[in-house]
């Protein structure tokens, strides 16, 4: 259950114990308000990548009036159908709503062939009025976990950590890589990184570490957070907006 916990929260977007759910009278109210542009996409578009040791398989398949997103892995698994409800060519800002009133507001951007980037929020608070609301995320927006890549093709991708090199802060002194990260002598060793997230974790034994990064256009030194926890739960639940960031030096 632990397990699962985590890839929720990760990975999925969809740990949340409480949701609003719309209904089709405030969809009538609301219909004013929604664009009705012709969809673009269509077929199905994966990401498949590696977590706690397994495969994870995501993907959404399109067409003209609905969204079924599938999640498949021995970690968790969910599928479901978002009826459209609104789409805006001009921003690539796609609204549906699932079988149980729950919706969705989606946004394409990187559309290059085989390729499309997707940011999917999921409207806890306030159902169709949040997503009419609801803004294009920036780039390097972390919330909803990010802007994630999909592709037609199936292949696993593994997200590589954009970071290498020797760094120090204060006292404390890191040898940064994609597959190991090494502070103060201790390595730890990958167990996943989420490009969306900007969230490296790392485990010695028993200990893990959790590293995020702002930026990595910094010449001589970069924006980070690194803490150490005692829980694998903390590394994954703790977020980008509730941390600290410190500048190490790169040595």
């Amino acid at each position: 259950m632990f397990i699962r916990g985590i890839i929720i929260a990760c990975s999925c977007g969809l740990l949340f114990s409480c949701v609003h759910k719309n209904t089709s009278e405030v969809t009538e109210v609301l219909r004013s308000q929604l664009v009705n542009d012709s969809f673009f996409l269509s077929g199905t578009y994966y990401w498949n990548f590696k977590l706690m040791g397994g495969v994870q398989k995501s993907n959404h398949s399109f067409f003209r009036d609905s969204i079924k997103y599938s999640m498949r892995g021995k970690v968790y698994s969910t599928d479901y159908t978002m009826k459209k409800l609104s789409f805006d060519g001009s921003q690539g800002k796609w609204i549906g709503e699932d079988s149980k009133g729950i919706v969705y507001v989606l946004f394409f951007k990187e559309i290059n062939g085989n390729i499309v980037s997707i940011y999917k929020h999921k409207c806890k608070s306030n159902g169709l009025q949040e997503a009419i609301n609801f803004d294009l995320p920036l780039p390097d927006a972390t919330e909803d976990h990010g802007w994630n890549r999909y592709s037609t093709n199936e292949v696993v991708r593994e997200e590589v950590l954009p970071i290498h090199g020797h760094y120090v802060h204060n006292n404390e002194k890191l040898i940064i890589s994609d597959h190991e990260v090494i502070m103060n002598g201790k390595a730890f060793t990958k167990l996943s990184f989420h490009k969306g997230e900007r969230r490296w974790v790392g485990i010695s034994n028993k200990q893990y570490l959790q590293l995020f990064f702002q930026s990595v256009s910094h010449d001589k030194g970069i924006p980070l957070s690194v803490h150490e926890y005692t829980s694998l739960e903390s590394a994954y639940k703790t977020k980008y907006t509730s941390v600290k960031f410190d500048v190490y030096d790169r040595l």
